[in-house]
């Protein structure tokens, strides 16, 4: 066995020495987090940045910001970010919304929702009168009509409508037109008549009152069609009343 000498153990301390060298760049050392002053023996107590190739990392370098998912818009004023969730549509993540309902179908609602007044017929004297008597009309009922304003999204839809006169049938005269509800005194509608009702079905005439009403509607918002418009006059008749008619008999005497 030969000699050991001096030299030969320089050069082995440096082979070992060049080793111990190399290792570091042969072994992958993960990245620490900015901020992380520990040194390697404590890289384990940090949080670590984790880089995959082709992902960008926060910060630094040319991966740029990574895959941060789509861009979500602002909330609405009012609404926090959390609260907003589920209801701004995210871009390429939620389906588009629903186009506004057409103003037409705000239009059919508000048709639905009217309720004109049931018309109610008066005469003074009151079930009986006589030929060549002026006898008192009116009507209950003859009140505007106004919905309750719908909305939907940015249009509201309401409908009014406003009576314009009352069709009166007498029996005797049909279409006898009063520009008002009438009264008890008569002194806006009134009727004499000029026959008795003895030949009628029962003996009496069988009155009704149509109130007939101007009806429109309007429409405010920019999802609205149209701004509005006017409908077909809406005629509301009464239920039948019986009114009997009879002749005065007076005594001529000789």
């Amino acid at each position: 066995m030969p000699p050991h000498t001096p030299t030969g153990r320089r050069t082995a301390t440096a082979s070992v020495t060049a080793i111990a060298l190399a290792l570091p760049l042969l072994v992958a050392v993960p990245a620490r987090a900015e901020g992380c002053s520990v040194d390697q023996r404590e890289l384990a107590n940090c949080n670590l940045i984790v880089r995959t190739p082709g992902t960008g990392g926060g910060g630094g370098g040319t991966g740029g910001s990574g895959n941060s998912g789509p861009t979500l818009p602002p909330p609405p004023e009012g609404l926090t970010p959390e609260q907003a969730q589920g209801v701004v549509p995210v871009p390429g993540v939620d389906p588009p919304a629903a186009a506004p309902p057409a103003t037409a179908d705000l239009l059919a609602m508000a048709k639905a929702a009217t309720r004109f007044p049931e018309v109610v017929v008066h005469t003074a004297p009151k079930d009986k009168t006589f030929v060549g008597l002026r006898t008192s009309l009116w009507v209950e009922g003859f009140d505007d009509v106004e919905t309750k304003p719908i909305s939907i999204g940015a249009q509201t839809v309401q409908l009014t409508a406003e009576p314009k006169f009352v069709s009166w049938d007498l029996g005797e005269k049909k279409d006898f037109i009063c520009q008002d509800a009438g009264s008890e005194d008569g002194k806006t509608c009134n009727y004499t008549f000029k026959r008795s009702s003895a030949a009628e079905p029962g003996g009496a005439y069988e009155i009704t009152a149509t109130i007939v009403w101007d009806v429109a509607w309007t429409c405010v918002g920019v999802d609205c069609d149209t701004g509005g418009a006017t409908l077909p006059q809406n005629p509301i008749q009464s239920e039948p009343t019986p009114l009997t008619v009879g002749e005065i008999q007076t005594n001529t005497g000789q």
